[in-house]
């Protein structure tokens, strides 16, 4: 008897622990929901940070396109001009100054000068370069052995000199991922709880089914001789607040993997994940990835050919990107 009340009482101790920490689930995605709506870019364009970040993707798109391996010339006249439009309409409503925004303006001029024998339908994009005098933005071209030179360097060398790539031209060995992703498996991670998982998929014809439910590869995603899916184990989640514990610990993964990755002379491109609920439940069927492993990030890898090109892709200022509390310390 005694012990039967001992098992009702755990029993009953665990149904309420998890009503306990569904609640608190609901109540943390119900924040987050007021954040989003109240924030996000997308619902507030007339926002500064929103209109610098549309920006950044417009030029974002014109540097991928320039530096592609499969560049075939004509490519982005549309997102050019709609660039050149979201400047000016900026700069009209912000002023100018902005670095990202000045970047981009360098980036039209590297598209036109790239097309300089391309008199046709360029026409908003000469009206807007002649108000906007500027360099050409350089989207750097290197070779193998100089962009891996810094492998062995001290770690703000090596971080300055790794850059995703989109140019890749021979298969990676199977021992050379595994070294990486055991290099990776260092990332901290809450009380060492390790959630990331690593599904390795080989295969031109399946790697190219996974890519076209990720949707960002075209140009480049042919060539992948690899494709890394991190995933994080939800199952390592333990109460409601910890929600983004997940996503949070899988991206520190993702950017030791990124390190370890180019420390091993690999290629590799960071995809995002945002897709639809459709695509990532397509995605989980294609590779059997478990219900309890939610879908983080994707990396494209192969080995560089000798010479290739990389996006410029300048970083904010410190001054942008940090800020001191409580005094200067």
């Amino acid at each position: 008897m005694v012990e039967s009340l001992k098992r009702l009482k755990r029993a009953l101790c665990a149904f309420l622990l998890r009503m306990k920490i569904r609640r608190e689930a609901n109540a943390a995605f119900r924040y987050d929901r007021r954040l989003f709506m109240r924030n996000a870019g997308a619902l507030h364009p007339e926002r500064k940070a929103a209109a610098v970040s549309e920006i950044v993707m417009g030029y974002h798109v014109l540097e991928k396109g320039i530096t592609m391996p499969h560049r075939r010339l004509g490519f982005g006249r549309d997102a050019a001009c709609r660039l050149a439009d979201l400047i000016d309409s900026f700069e009209r409503r912000f002023g100018k100054g902005d670095g990202q925004v000045d970047h981009a303006a360098s980036v039209l001029r590297a598209y036109r000068e790239l097309h300089r024998d391309w008199p046709a339908g360029m026409e908003r994009l000469d009206a807007f370069l002649a108000e906007h005098p500027c360099a050409a933005a350089v989207e750097p071209h290197v070779r193998r052995a100089d962009f891996f030179a810094a492998r062995e360097s001290p770690f703000p060398a090596f971080a300055a000199s790794r850059h995703v790539v989109r140019h890749f031209g021979g298969p990676v060995p199977r021992e050379t991922i595994e070294r990486a992703v055991s290099v990776a498996l260092t990332a901290p991670s809450a009380c060492n709880r390790q959630h990331a998982r690593v599904h390795a998929v080989c295969g031109k014809r399946l790697i190219e089914r996974l890519f076209a439910l990720q949707g960002g590869t075209r140009g480049f995603g042919q060539d992948a001789d690899k494709a890394l899916v991190v995933t994080a184990d939800l199952s390592s989640v333990r109460w409601g607040w910890e929600r983004h514990d997940a996503y949070v610990n899988g991206g520190i993964f993702v950017m030791n993997l990124a390190y370890a990755l180019h420390h091993c002379g690999v290629a590799h491109c960071i995809l995002h994940w945002s897709v639809s609920p459709r695509a990532d439940a397509e995605a989980r069927k294609l590779l059997g990835i478990p219900g309890n492993e939610a879908i983080v990030q994707i990396l494209a890898c192969g080995l560089p050919p000798e010479e290739f090109d990389v996006a410029a892709s300048p970083r904010r200022p410190l001054c942008e990107a940090m800020v001191w509390h409580g005094g200067a310390g």
